[in-house]
């Protein structure tokens, strides 16, 4: 997550009554060192304020690590039925959906739907430029807010933007040195493929100066959306 991506999340859910937004289900958490040191903005800008409203927040990840509460995948009836257990109120999801499979997006959206109830609020964000970045995969979906609010059947639109988070040279300060450094890696890692087409595997694609020259200067942006459930 990058920091005015952050800022904007954390915005968001500031304006969120505490009765309409705890608990929280964090989907796709990863770790606590990821939230609070790699990318510790994360922290500041979302967590920290949320746990200072002293609010119930639960991550949610694949992985079982530190600062993850709930393993398993959402799409999982077993992991499904734990989370619907929790009765929360909003869902709250950054930079997971490019890296879900195509076939099971429409599933997963809507699951995080039915997880809230009416008045209930989710809260996401996802790539709209920037590199790809398989973790394990990265499908290429890059939505606008309105593609991606019509992911989510049954909700409305409360804020919505598409937020331009500086390029890589606006990482280089406290811990965006690693940040750059990841996203260095990944351009040079895939300099011989372009970032895939909707679905596609990006095997194949443009040239190291083609691919990597473009991404050490262009703007990375995030489409970030509120949205309330009917």
């Amino acid at each position: 997550m990058l920091k005015n991506e952050a800022r904007w999340l954390g915005r968001a859910l500031a304006v969120i009554p505490d009765g309409d937004l705890f608990p929280m289900v964090n989907v796709g958490s990863s770790t606590r060192a990821l939230r609070e040191e790699a990318q510790p903005w994360i922290h500041e800008e979302i967590f920290k304020p949320l746990s200072l409203r002293g609010g119930r927040v639960v991550h949610q990840d694949l992985k079982a690590a530190d600062g993850v509460d709930l393993v398993g995948d959402l799409n999982d009836p077993a992991c499904w039925e734990k989370v619907s257990a929790l009765a929360p109120r909003s869902v709250f999801c950054s930079n997971v959906l490019e890296h879900v499979p195509v076939a099971a997006r429409d599933a997963l959206c809507a699951r995080m739907v039915a997880l809230v109830p009416p008045g209930g609020y989710l809260v996401l964000s996802v790539p709209r430029a920037f590199p790809y970045h398989p973790d394990p995969l990265d499908t290429g979906f890059r939505p606008s807010p309105d593609d991606l609010a019509q992911l989510f059947p049954g909700t409305t639109r409360t804020r919505e933007d598409v937020v331009n988070c500086g390029t890589v040279w606006g990482l280089l300060d406290r811990n965006g040195w690693r940040l750059a450094g990841k996203v260095g890696r990944m351009v040079w890692s895939t300099a011989g493929r372009t970032p895939p087409a909707e679905g596609g595997s990006g095997e194949r694609g443009a040239t190291l100066r083609e691919w990597l020259v473009p991404w050490a200067w262009r703007e990375f942006r995030a489409t970030c959306i509120l949205l309330r459930k009917q």
